[in-house]
């Protein structure tokens, strides 16, 4: 199997209070479309590895269908890259809803990577798509340093993984880490700009070191680029061992917002002035970032269409 369909009906307990599909949850089927997927082609135990992008395009309302697919584009000794597409519904036609890329790793009853068998190949460009996400965990592994020190604006979100969060096998399904950190970081978000915000997407994540049930979870949410109308939430993620005090870095993310008024509309927000060397470097790299995720966003919109 190289491709999978799943279709979600949104509910009223599925939208934020202006009845838009919460960004959260709309990443949590996106990772359960790619999960499931992935799930058939290793036949057993898996794990998300990283995310290149997420891309969310246009809202889901109360009512709506969404239609998402998956589809596998490349597979290595162990693990496989999956797009996913969200469409939307419509009547007899659908809208682009979301896009996204994702790694999975399949796992051994110990969490720990196993042959995955299956005729899918690699090409080049896949090749250098998985050297750019080595090299990105290697990167972000060399500073497993707090986030919010040095920061401008941030906040900390800290709470208990508890066995509804997690698979069977131990570990908090990545899933509801997404659905955590979107909260997170648009708390963070809307304190800043002093009002509503709806989030736009995500930016890269490679994880490294898996959350546990009955971790204690970390996430360091800090204003890290402003625009006009959006901003972007960086986040650090750990896992703390409460027995021991151990403190582990899981991943570095960066979430998209829009800061919205009571019709919906975009609204100007404070301007950031990075006012530290630290601060200054991540804003500039954030901005090039951005320039790169809306160019790709682009891109993939005139060739990923629904039908």
């Amino acid at each position: 199997m190289r491709r999978l369909e799943t279709y979600y009906s949104v509910f009223p307990w599925h939208v934020n209070h202006f009845g838009s599909l919460h960004g959260g949850i709309y990443m949590s089927w996106i990772i359960d479309a790619g999960g499931l997927l992935m799930s058939a082609l290793s036949k057993g135990n898996y794990l998300l590895a990283s995310v290149d992008y997420i891309y969310l395009i246009r809202p889901a309302r109360i009512g709506d269908l969404v239609r998402i697919e998956a589809t596998a584009t490349a597979a290595w000794s162990s693990s496989a890259e999956i797009k996913v597409k969200a469409c939307i519904k419509k009547g007899d036609k659908e809208e682009l809803g979301a896009l996204s890329l994702m790694t999975y790793v399949a796992v051994d009853e110990h969490n720990r990577p196993r042959r995955l068998v299956t005729d899918i190949s690699h090409d080049e460009e896949a090749d250098k798509r998985r050297e750019a996400r080595l090299e990105r965990k290697k990167k972000d592994s060399q500073d497993p340093s707090d986030l919010l020190e040095g920061m401008s604006f941030g906040k900390y979100y800290v709470r208990t993984i508890y066995p509804e969060h997690g698979f069977s096998n131990g570990i908090l399904y990545a899933g509801k880490m997404y659905q955590m950190l979107d909260e997170a970081l648009a708390i963070v978000a809307k304190l800043y700009t002093k009002g509503n915000v709806f989030t736009a997407g995500a930016g890269y994540a490679d994880f490294m070191t898996p959350v546990r049930i009955g971790d204690i979870l970390e996430i360091q949410g800090a204003i890290e680029y402003t625009g006009t109308t959006s901003l972007d939430v960086g986040a650090k993620v750990f896992a703390i061992n409460h027995f021991t005090g151990e403190k582990r870095l899981v991943t570095r993310t960066v979430f998209s917002f829009v800061a919205i008024d009571e019709k919906g509309d975009p609204r100007p927000i404070p301007k950031l002035t990075p006012a530290t060397e630290k601060e200054k470097r991540i804003f500039e790299e954030r901005e090039k970032e951005r320039k790169s995720r809306i160019t790709l966003s682009k891109e993939l919109q005139k060739i990923e269409i629904c039908e």
